[in-house]
């Protein structure tokens, strides 16, 4: 498999001199095994006006190139100078989000290729988040990132999440922690994507049981993501006794379902059930889409009710609950058929919606929108680095966002018969 860290353009010239003194091979596998050693990074960017298959692949190989940090995909990346010797993460909070994009991604990829190379890139990302649950050493409890450091990193003192634990389970290790609903949605639907177009039956037993854990330990605190100090945290409420957004309500059904689904336990399916009997998280979940005032509407939110009522309409085979997730999915696409292709994501909805409904929606403008799709930064800026003393230090670096929605899009896209392969 061609390394997904470096190119052979990209090897430094030592390591050709090398060649000449100790055999190909060895200097070769050196360089795969350990990727992070020369800090090379993917540059080729694709055009705007590339082909939309060109653009997608050269995204694939930047993502899997510089934002790759141990299978987890960085959702901004910070080169050096600042970036020290080699690419460092600027702000962590949404690791999660890229990171189930790539999942998903490379699962959709897989159902398409069939290729062993698209599927050990999912198991290497779906490792990933493995690691994200072993790192805070409690079982269910899963961190939003993490970074191989025995000490604090500069950009945890500038950025404005201040959540990280040195870890106890794997000391070299720090980890962000404070998760949130939309992570919560992250981890749900990457790994069902995961379990059911990819995984082997290996990877399948090791997904039910990391959902198992997380949606089980998140239950067992009567519906709350509670943290490493057994507090709920900021985001964490999906509690029938405690007042909470019915976009939550959504999303938890959907991770009952999921969950359920996937590993086979009545408790998730009597915990589901008894949220709608007893507590009516079914009605609740009709008005996840806030319409008035306009001004309230979150195209964030839209994203997490997009791949909840993804998950779960399709799982869902009662009647009586499939038309409430219907009229939900209708109050969203009151919004959703007027909206602008300004964030990478939006595109998306448009094609989740055809999918869930059958209904025949793309417009030569949509299908523009889609051949147009961007969702890529690389900028450079000024950073404000602390110092020991104290004081700041001024850093002019490159930075780069990520391409991981604009990715998972296309193969979502491919599989369902939305996108030609020729675009």
């Amino acid at each position: 498999m061609e390394s997904m860290f470096v190119r052979a353009c990209q090897i430094p010239k030592f390591l050709q001199v090398c060649r000449k003194i100790v055999p190909s091979c060895i200097c070769l596998s050196f360089l795969i095994f350990n990727p992070d050693l020369f800090a090379q990074k993917v540059n080729e960017i694709p055009k705007h006006s590339d082909p939309l298959h060109k653009k997608v692949a050269m995204f694939e190989k930047l993502m899997l190139g510089n934002h790759w940090n141990e299978g987890a995909i960085m959702q901004y990346v910070i080169f050096p100078p600042a970036g020290l010797d080699h690419p460092i993460i600027g702000p962590q909070a949404d690791c999660l989000d890229p990171t189930s994009e790539m999942l998903a991604a490379f699962s959709y990829k897989y159902a398409i290729t069939k290729d062993p190379k698209d599927r050990e890139i999912a198991n290497r990302v779906f490792e990933a988040i493995l690691k994200l649950e072993q790192v805070t050493g409690v079982p269910g409890l899963v961190a939003r990132s993490f970074n191989k450091t025995e000490k604090p990193l500069w950009h945890e003192q500038v950025f404005w999440y201040d959540e990280w634990h040195q870890s106890s389970s794997m000391p070299d290790y720090r980890w962000l922690g404070d998760l949130s609903a939309d992570k919560f949605t992250s981890i749900f639907y990457g790994l069902g994507t995961f379990w059911e177009y990819c995984a082997d039956e290996a990877y399948k037993q090791k997904a039910a049981g990391l959902l198992d854990r997380f949606i089980g330990r998140v239950m067992d605190n009567n519906f709350k993501i509670v943290d490493l100090d057994g507090k709920m945290t900021l985001w964490g409420n999906f509690c029938p006794d405690l007042p909470h957004q019915p976009l939550n309500s959504l999303e938890m059904l959907a991770a009952l379902k999921v969950t359920y689904h996937i590993t086979g336990k009545e408790r998730f399916n009597s915990a589901y059930h008894m949220l709608i009997d007893r507590y009516h998280y079914d009605d609740r979940a009709i008005n996840a889409k806030i319409l008035f005032p306009p001004e309230w509407r979150n195209v964030g939110d839209d994203y997490h009710a997009a791949r909840s009522l993804y998950m779960l309409m399709r799982y869902e085979k009662d009647r009586s609950l499939t038309i409430k997730y219907k009229m939900s999915l209708t109050r969203h696409w009151h919004d959703w058929k007027d909206i602008e292709f300004t964030w990478e994501s939006t595109i998306w909805f448009i094609m989740v919606y055809q999918v869930l409904t059958g209904e025949h929606v793309f417009t030569k403008e949509r299908i523009q929108a889609i051949k147009d799709m961007w969702g890529f930064e690389r900028n450079s800026k000024e950073f404000k680095i602390p110092q020991s003393d104290g004081s700041f230090k001024l850093v002019k670096s490159e930075y780069e966002r990520s391409a991981a929605a604009t990715i998972r899009n296309y193969w979502f896209g491919r599989y369902y018969g939305l996108i030609d392969p020729t675009w």
